[in-house]
Parts: C-alpha cells; structure tokens; sequence
C-alpha cells in the first residue's frame, strides 16, 4: 500500500483541539464577565447554544480559507502568490501501520480515548432518555394546546421534557400557584428548551476533553429558568398574586419540601437553581444593551489569533545546517554548490496544478522504503532544486539528510563521534530526492524585470513510522 500524504491545508488533531479551547475559552470569559450578570437572555441563550458549535467548526473552516480565497481571485492577481518563498511546505510521509505498530501508537491511542469518552458519554445520554420514556410511558395524560400534560402521582416533580410537561397532582399549591407553574413549564416546551439542551449536552460530548465545555449546558439550563421564569410572570401578570415577590416566594417553598431523585434532562421548577432565579427576579438593574457588541470585537481578536497561529503553523523551517564534511567513507559527502539563483522573485515559478498538486505529486511518488521500516528509521530530509528560465526543473539534491551520529573512544582516550549513513537512511534520502527529480508536472517559470530567471526551492520531506 502506498503511504499517505498528510496534506497541511487542515488543523491536525491536536491543533484542532488548541484552537477549540481557545474559543470556547474566550466565548466563556465573555459570557461570565459581560453577559451573565444581564438580563437580554434570548441574546445569552443563543450565545450559549451556538458558541460551542462554532468552535469546533471554525478551525475547520479558517483550514479551508486560504485556498478558497485564492480560488476567488482572478489568475492574474493569484500566479505567482501560492509560492512566494523559496521554502516549500513540509511533505510528511507516513510508512503503513502493521498491526502491532498501530497498537503501540501512540497518537492511535489517544485518537481511542477521545472516541471512547464521546461515546461513552452519548451512551450516558442516551441510557438517561429511553429510561425517561420507559419510566413515564404508562402514565396518564391529557392533550393540550402545543402540549400534553403528564400526570406523574407524586412520583416525579413538576417538570418538562420536549412537548410532556409533567405534572404532580398531590403537591399542595393554589389554583393561582398552579397557573404561575404550569405556565413556567409551557414556557421551556413553548421555546424548545429541551432540544437546545440536547443539541448543547451533543457538543459537550464532542468536546468532553475541554474543561470548559462542561461548563455551557449548565449555564443554558439557567438562561432558560430566566426565560420561563419571565413568560410566566408576564403570563400570570394580571393575577394579583403573581408579583415578582410572590413568585420568588413560590419558588423559595418549593425548593424546600421533599427532595426528588435527579433530572438531568427535565426542566424542573422545583431544583433549578432557586436562589439564583430569585436573585434576578429581584434585580431592577437597567439592561445594558451595549455589552452585545463587544462580542465583534472579541471575535475579531480571537479570529486574528487563530489565524495567526495556523499562519505560523504553515510558515517553512528554519534553513538547514550547513553540510557536514564527513569523518568517514559512509559519511553523508555535501552536495556541491548549486549555480546561481534566485530565492526570491517578483513572480514566483508555478507548478502545473498549483502548490497543492505539487505537494501531492511529490507524496505519491515516495514509497517508504522496507529497509528504514525495518531499521525503525524517521526523520526529515531537506530537497533543493531549481527551476530554470526555461521553466525545467535542474540541480536537485540533498542539502541535508537522515544520517546517524556514532561515537567511539578515540586513541587519545577521548570520545569521537562521525555521522554515517545506514542504509536505511540512505533509501530515505533517494526516495526524497528521486521524488523531486520524477515531478510530472511541468514548470512556468519566474520572472525578475519581466526577463526569465532561475529560482531556487528547498522542500523538507518527513517520514514518519
């Protein structure tokens, strides 16, 4: 099986997951710092429901930018510009798993782990819905208008779950109790509340590896208590008793009879975070609007920084140390010095089929070589050529390839130490610098004062086991 091109155009693993955490880092100390203490809560309950989403989608789509926008320019504005360094991107090629080498790695591992704690915790998830259905299918209920009431005999507390509302016809609470309750839990089903949850409880699972992923549904569940909590009064406002006060006192007397085991998935009235409803029912502070838009800003920011980092991310390696002269007949001999070129022009040579196509061309023709998978050799090899006014590709070499660094003890008693090549690291570095030489695609060449130049390339190749 030939080996696989690992292409840079999207994050890897662990620089998805960076960048994630760094979104959901920032879109959490907005919500604690700017929105939480604020009363626009359909503003914070899209904020809370979408933030994670986008996240994890961002690093994807910023992965994808670059070369979308240089499709949208015209070839005029884009020749030249998807090369314009003499340093080409690292071309990363992967030797076939056998069995036990996949077993021992390590990133394997750790791709197992996260599969495993996604699943685990969508089967947590699901194991808690079909246990609510088997548990409350039986019951007795009554259609209603966008509704059904579900009545539970003291079994369950005052709840909600999708369009059920579950109601406890033993709890002792008057006809103007009754309505203030019953219109907080039409509330959540009226505004979809169990579906955002849901929706929310998905990503969490997605991102269970981020700490502060876990922290984003229960901050939902309480911008929907608010968001009940506001239907209801306005709901209940011409009653005389259906003051924020005596609402607040509702709440209070509640939350204080007998405890009921845990909904993790219902919007109960009765355990939603009482004191701190109470504490904004109370809160006669004027809503500050502006605060909204500092999430541009802020998002601008944390964009920039991500772009930056993924920018860093595909910038070329340092240059190569200079050849070593070698101490020994297998020793690595320097290539000779290559004819005059340019590093840099003011239009770049292009490859036939862009960069892109270039970096694939190169992956495609490297076979790892049996012998460096046998010697359980990997390392990085460093290509130079260049690209003649007549658009031919000429003088290619290694300017610095895999070799070992042997010491032994001199005859003065010292250690001494040579750089030899094995013959694993020597398939390497031909497989490399064949690859480059056998390039089927042709070359347009680079022009300096609108005359034909050569340029120089060097593109570093990685094998890795």
């Amino acid at each position: 099986m030939s080996p696989t091109l690992l292409l840079t155009s999207l994050p890897g693993p662990l620089s998805w997951l960076l960048q994630t955490t760094v979104l959901l880092t920032a879109g959490w100390l907005f919500y604690r710092t700017a929105l939480r203490p604020e009363r626009f809560f359909h503003f914070n309950r899209r904020f809370l429901l979408l933030t994670p989403w986008l996240a994890m989608l961002l690093p994807v789509l910023l992965g994808f930018a670059g070369p979308l926008l240089r499709s949208w320019l015209p070839p005029e504005a884009s020749s030249g510009r998807w090369l314009t360094s003499s340093w080409l991107p690292d071309v990363t090629v992967q030797a076939e798993a056998t069995p036990a080498s996949a077993l021992l790695s390590g990133g394997q591992w750790l791709l197992g782990l996260y599969a495993a704690g996604v699943g685990l915790l969508l089967g947590r998830l699901s194991w808690q819905l079909l246990r609510l259905w088997r548990t409350t299918r039986h019951w007795p209920r009554e259609p209603a208008a966008g509704y059904t009431l579900v009545y539970t005999g003291g079994r369950r507390p005052v709840s909600s779950f999708g369009k059920l509302v579950f109601w406890d016809e033993t709890a002792n609470l008057s006809a103007v109790e009754s309505q203030a309750v019953l219109a907080h839990e039409v509330a959540h089903v009226r505004q979809g509340h169990t579906y955002e949850r849901l929706a929310l409880e998905t990503a969490r699972a997605l991102l269970w590896p981020i700490p502060l992923a876990h922290c984003y549904p229960r901050a939902l569940e309480l911008t929907h208590e608010f968001l009940a909590d506001a239907a209801a009064l306005q709901t209940t406002a011409p009653l005389v008793a259906a003051s924020s006060e005596s609402y607040a006192t509702l709440l209070a007397r509640l939350a204080l009879r007998q405890l009921h085991p845990s909904l993790p998935l219902s919007h109960s009235f009765t355990h939603s975070l009482t004191l701190t409803r109470i504490r904004m029912l109370a809160s006669t502070t004027p809503r500050r609007r502006w605060k909204q838009w500092l999430l541009l800003p802020l998002s601008a920011l944390v964009l920039l920084a991500l772009g930056c980092e993924q920018e860093f991310d595909n910038t070329p390696p340092p240059p190569p140390p200079p050849a070593l002269t070698p101490a020994a007949p297998e020793a690595l001999a320097p290539p000779p010095p290559p004819p005059p070129a340019f590093t840099s022009a003011e239009q770049m040579p292009e490859y036939e089929g862009g960069q892109a196509q270039l970096l694939a061309d190169i992956g495609k023709a490297i076979k790892y070589p049996a012998v460096a998978k046998a010697e359980k050799l990997a390392g990085k090899v460093f290509v130079r050529f260049i690209v003649d006014a007549r658009g031919t590709l000429q003088a290619a070499e290694v300017t610095k390839g895999i070799e070992h660094t042997v010491q032994y003890p001199g005859s003065n008693g010292e250690q001494q130490s040579t750089r030899v090549i094995t013959p694993g690291a020597q398939a390497l570095n031909e497989a490399a610098l064949n690859a480059v030489r056998s390039l089927p695609g042709k070359w347009k060449p680079g022009r300096q004062d609108g005359k034909a130049v050569d340029v120089m390339f060097t593109i570093p190749v990685s094998f890795a086991l």
